[in-house]
């Protein structure tokens, strides 16, 4: 696979379960359409995330490691835009926002954004670092607290946390109900349940590599 086809299969990953959801449900082109779309896009890349923080051997042959771990740094200011998306586009079609299915998403936009920020400000590398405010702010939080990469690297990590919170938020969702709506429900729980094992394996992996070495 090569850069294109990487993007153009990254970008259209959440193409089947859209098609699943709305064939299945039957809802026209309408606000609530769009809702459903936005939400199934931001699930999806949030998985994908997780698929990429494995390092699979076919993206980093078609980006190389760099140009992948950048992309997959940039990728979370763009599913944080397209849950607040889902949400305001909820609210304008007149859904309840305030059931506990909504205020698990709430959760997880939340616990996403204060990730996304944490990242940006004290461990990815990106144009940002240019602006000596904040290069001397993580310096001064580095100083100041102990924090260093492989102690930001395990907070980073509280993601996984997003894992079951969406999953309840989208299995909760009246789309979801699996009765009827089995193929589109089992699709999104499939990939996080792959999306996630991927990720866990290579994390598994890596220690296992690393006790070796020490042995």
């Amino acid at each position: 696979m090569n850069k294109i086809g990487f993007y153009f299969a990254y970008f259209l990953s959440p193409l089947v379960p859209i098609v699943i959801y709305l064939v299945t449900l039957g809802t026209p082109l309408d606000l609530y359409a769009f809702s459903v779309i936005l939400g199934i896009c931001a699930f999806t890349f949030l998985c994908d995330q997780f698929l990429l923080a494995s390092r699979p051997a076919w993206a980093t042959k078609a980006l190389g490691l760099k140009p992948l771990i950048r992309f997959h740094s940039a990728m979370p200011v763009v599913i944080a835009a397209l849950a607040l998306a889902h949400e305001t586009t909820k609210e304008m079609a007149g859904l309840d926002t305030e059931a506990l299915q909504a205020k698990f998403g709430e959760a997880s936009l939340v616990l996403l954004v204060a990730v996304i920020t944490f990242t940006v400000l004290f461990m990815a590398t990106t144009f940002l670092m240019n602006i000596g405010l904040l290069k001397k702010l993580r310096t001064w939080v580095y100083a100041r607290t102990g924090l260093d990469y492989k102690k930001s690297r395990a907070l980073h990590n509280v993601t996984v946390a997003l894992a079951p919170l969406l999953l309840v938020h989208v299995l909760l969702a009246s789309s979801s109900r699996l009765a009827a709506n089995p193929f589109g429900t089992l699709t999104l729980a499939g990939w996080m349940v792959f999306s996630l094992g991927s990720y866990l394996r290579y994390r598994l992996n890596g220690r296992q590599v690393k006790s070796k070495k020490m042995a």
